[in-house]
């Protein structure tokens, strides 16, 4: 039998039996649940290991077979941002447009500059010296926050402020462009393949990246949304997003853009249509269930393949204190830089921000897959590992300590929203 099909087995077996733990016995949020779950299905094999290893290297050997970049960025990414996208009100993300895009832009580099500078510092403090332009580059993964933990962790509360939730997940949604487009030049840096790299060089790829997504999302959403006008049968709507999903992100690939704003640009439209009863009521019914199901699945097998990453991962004490030093410092840094559109708020007519606006924020900025896939893309220099691990560690941290409290934080800041 095929390798990759017994991956995909391993992969389902471990996501029904994380999801039935979680269901039966830990009854945590989803992010966190199927996540702790996994991760002691494979301490339990890492154990194993010890006693038994001619019966467990197999398994071992199959579950950490999984290419996780391959499959989060050029699997799974593009299908979990257009639910995201599919599910937003359209009407509250266009009132908070500005500060998203200044967020998901300014925010996302000054974050990387801090939090690089930051890990320089405490990689040094604690003997085990990490070079500046490998900390700015583990900046620029671990900056963006990731849309799938955040809307994980948003479905344990109903409780959040519309202009906070629009914030994080418009926020969410467009910030990984930017992250991936630094930590891109910054790789071509730091593996001395930069000698083209110039100020034309990376003004040029933004916007094609950005602005070309855009142009090619509302393209093909607006096709999409023309076509399913007429349709009322629900394997045919279902297909059609679905080619969207698919054949629309590898285009996008293919022509140099931003697939993943590319999808969420098309799911923004799709959804908004949606909502405005331009497509036949069953066909919108069918859409909604087809994609609310479609992203819990994807959902589960994400923080599975989370969990299962631990293999790659060096336990030591040193890599936990630097990654937990980093993680407090993550969310400061991001609560200071939530106030970069304050400082143009008479500009862009804002109102002044609160302080329990901003920690909310702050505390609900989940890192998630997209950092992890990110770091093992990184295979050409001797820290490879330090820095996979430390990103690893600084993810944990984020779903289990964010995730667990955010509803409490809510209930804490917002009373008033919960009565």
């Amino acid at each position: 039998m095929s390798f990759p099909f017994i991956l995909v087995a391993a992969v389902i077996l471990v996501s029904a039996m994380a999801s039935y733990l979680n269901y039966k016995i830990f009854r945590f949020s989803n992010s966190i649940g199927i996540t702790f779950a996994s991760l002691l299905i494979s301490t339990t094999v890492i154990i194993c290991l010890k006693f038994f290893p001619a019966a467990f290297i197999p398994i071992k050997t199959i579950l950490s077979g999984i290419d996780f970049h391959s499959v989060i960025i050029d699997g799974m990414l593009g299908y979990l941002l257009f639910a995201a996208a599919l599910h937003i009100n359209t009407v509250d993300f266009k009132k908070q447009l500005s500060p998203i895009i200044l967020l998901a832009s300014i925010g996302v580099i000054c974050s990387t500059i801090l939090i690089g500078f930051f890990l320089y510092w405490v990689s040094h403090l604690l003997n085990s010296p990490i070079s500046i332009f490998y900390c700015f580059l583990f900046g620029a993964l671990i900056s963006p926050t990731d849309p799938i933990a955040v809307v994980s962790v948003f479905k344990t509360t109903k409780s959040i402020p519309k202009k906070v939730k629009s914030r994080i997940l418009g926020e969410s949604l467009f910030n990984d462009a930017t992250g991936i487009i630094l930590f891109v030049i910054l790789y071509q840096i730091v593996t001395n393949t930069a000698d083209n790299i110039t100020f034309k060089y990376v003004l040029t790829m933004s916007i094609r990246e950005v602005f070309g997504a855009i142009l090619l999302g509302a393209i093909l959403g607006k096709f999409v949304s023309f076509l399913l006008r007429d349709v009322d049968d629900r394997k045919v709507a279902v297909l059609i997003t679905l080619a969207l999903t698919t054949a629309g992100y590898l285009f996008a690939v293919e022509l140099g853009t931003s697939a993943p704003i590319m999808m969420v640009i098309s799911g923004l439209i799709i959804g908004h249509d949606m909502r405005k009863g331009h497509y036949p009521k069953r066909t919108s019914l069918y859409l909604n269930s087809f994609w609310e199901l479609w992203d819990d699945i994807l959902n589960t097998a994400l923080f599975v393949l989370i969990g299962l990453e631990v293999f790659e991962a060096d336990f030591h004490v040193k890599y936990l204190i630097i990654a937990f030093t980093t993680f407090l410092a993550i969310v400061i840094i991001r609560y200071v830089i939530l106030f970069i559109p304050s400082v143009h708020k008479k500009r862009l007519n804002f109102r002044k921000y609160y302080w329990k606006e901003n920690l909310l924020m702050s505390w609900g900025a989940i890192r998630g897959g997209i950092s992890i896939a990110l770091a093992l893309s990184i295979q050409t220099f001797e820290g490879v590992t330090t820095i996979f691990t430390i990103t690893y560690y600084v993810v944990l941290f984020s779903i289990f300590i964010q995730g667990s409290t955010f509803k409490w934080l809510v209930l804490k800041l917002f009373p008033e929203t919960n009565k």
